[in-house]
């Protein structure tokens, strides 16, 4: 039967296509639905939903040039336009498994697929409209930032055991993830699991372990979470990161790049896809990765200089470690093609001294050292003439760039300075001591020390593959510290003379002496690096030959 209550009700139609414009405006002009406006692309519903407050935005996936309806409904989030009040359906004839599963992670309130019938968009609308009012208190509060008062709502909604107590459950167990009340939040998770074994519980409590650093116990749950519902790709990160944390990112790559191939349409994801493969010397994925990022981030709220910039330094870390002399030559032209258009189009000071800097690192990689000195040179010039004080992450690209084109004086005396001046920030200090072979920060020299004692202790015990997940735990901190990327390699060769010679085994030797390589004549562990490479040449052979 149809209702009455759309009279009342404001709706958008987003769509490229004005045919389906006219075939949605039937179906709800059927339905005795009157306030009905159009928009054939992202920017005239932005400017839409700025104006007015609708009830229901039908909104297409593929909206042609610009934005597309994921991106939409993200930026509407993030300005604030879209009321929890408001349902956001997505409409698509995009039944594709990237499509589905892509929409789905931005949770929209409802998605369909085109055609759509009458019968079926009333039923869709009568559910989420009557869930919507039902809740609307609720939804109020957290749009108030009210968030004692919705939780509140929640557990009387809770008590009188109302049909919508599943949706108060979770809604309450986030808003306590949200206000950092990690007892309460597992209590929470916890009591919902023991009764029923529902993923959104699961997935919750595994946010909850993850938070409060239990990261063996949140992989589990984790884990648990995506064999409960295998499209989950939030299950799948949060193992991920919980993988990078107890020294395993090989297999956290693994993941990352498997849920990849489902959907790839999440910036931060490929992000963190860049950052372990950095840790694993595979400097050609995260060259891949950064590239989706810029690629997925064009039109959205994540577009900035800061991801071309990325991108371009990766470029040039997967050219100075490649041994493909075509590939470095690849690698460097699209890195100083990128710093090009991000140079023109920017007009921050900051933003201008980092491209010239990791321009500076670009050459160096195809061997060009004239034109490197000059990069560096106009860029030490530009922040002279200026008068200013470069922010941190110019100070941290201007010491990657001493070290790549032998200022190791210079780059030893910025980073004195800056780990005096940030020694009582753990957060910066860390950010120092990633981008050096040895840590500045005394924090860091200590974490180091503690690291090797525990590593070199199981790995004299011969628990050799112990002794790796130690050393790989410290590469999330210390990526380029030589002696710990020795370590790793040195106790995977006594591993395989112990359990025999396997590709896998080797290609990741190759991997972490990758990131290594090159060091000079006068450092301390060049002696140690020359002797490992050698036997690694060896068990390569060997390998080869078997």
């Amino acid at each position: 039967m149809v209702t009455d209550d759309y009279r009342d009700k404001r709706f958008l139609i987003v769509d490229d296509f004005e045919s389906f414009q006219l075939i949605l405006k039937r179906l709800l002009h059927s339905l005795n639905a009157k306030n009905i406006d159009t928009a054939v692309n992202a920017t005239k519903a932005l400017a839409l939903c700025e104006e007015n407050q609708y009830d229901v935005i039908f909104c297409d996936f593929d909206l042609g040039k610009g934005q597309n309806g994921l991106q939409l409904m993200e930026e509407l989030r993030h300005k604030n336009l879209l009321g929890s009040g408001t349902i956001f359906i997505i409409v698509t004839a995009d039944s594709s498994r990237d499509a589905v599963i892509g929409s789905l992670e931005y949770k929209p309130d409802a998605y369909m697929n085109k055609p759509i019938s009458s019968a079926e968009l009333q039923a869709r609308l009568i559910k989420s409209l009557k869930q919507k009012n039902e809740l609307s208190d609720i939804s109020k509060a957290i749009d108030l930032k009210k968030f004692d008062v919705a939780i509140q709502l929640c557990d009387q909604m809770i008590s009188n055991n109302s049909r919508h107590k599943s949706w108060c459950l979770k809604t309450k167990g986030q808003l306590l993830i949200d206000l950092k009340k990690w007892k309460e939040a597992e209590a929470l998770f916890k009591e919902v699991l023991d009764n029923r074994p529902l993923f959104w519980a699961q997935l919750g409590y595994a946010d909850v372990l993850a938070a409060t650093d239990r990261h063996k116990d949140a992989l589990i749950a984790y884990q648990l979470a995506y064999q409960e519902n295998s499209s989950s790709l939030e299950a799948y990160e949060g193992a991920a990161r919980m993988l990078i944390n107890l020294g395993n990112p090989q297999e956290a790559q693994k993941i990352l790049e498997e849920i990849s191939h489902i959907s790839s349409r999440s910036v931060s994801r490929q992000k963190l896809l860049a950052d372990v493969s950095k840790i694993n010397g595979d400097f050609d994925t995260a060259a891949k990765a950064s590239r989706k990022v810029v690629r997925l981030a064009e039109n959205s709220i994540h577009k900035s200089a800061e991801n071309e910039l990325e991108l371009a330094d990766n470029l040039t870390e997967a050219a100075l470690h490649s041994n493909d002399k075509k590939q470095v030559k690849a690698y460097a032209k699209e890195a100083l093609s990128t710093l090009h258009q991000t140079h023109k189009e920017n007009s921050d000071l900051d933003i201008k001294l980092q491209s010239k800097l990791i321009e500076s690192r670009a050459y160096t990689s195809i061997d060009e050292n004239e034109k490197a000195q000059k990069s560096l040179e106009v860029a030490e010039a530009r922040l002279k003439k200026s008068g200013s004080i470069a922010n941190l992450k110019t100070q941290l690209e201007l010491v990657k760039s001493y070290l790549q084109t032998g200022h190791k004086d210079k780059a030893n005396s910025l980073l004195a300075q800056l780990a005096d001046e940030y020694k009582d920030n753990p957060e910066i200090s860390q950010k120092l001591d990633r981008i050096t072979d040895e840590p500045v920060s005394s924090i860091g020299k200590k974490e180091v020390v503690k690291v090797n004692k525990e590593g070199i202790q199981m790995f004299e015990a011969g628990n050799y593959l112990e002794a790796v997940q130690c050393f790989l735990r410290a590469t999330k901190n210390f990526p380029r510290h030589i002696g710990i990327r020795l370590n790793i390699i040195q106790a995977l060769i006594f591993q395989m003379k112990k359990t025999g010679l396997t590709n896998e085994i080797i290609q990741q030797c190759h991997q972490h002496f990758n990131i290594v390589k090159g060091i000079s004549k006068d450092h301390p562990q060049y002696k140690r690096y020359v002797s490992i490479g050698n036997t690694l040449k060896t068990l390569t052979k060997t390998s080869k030959a078997g």
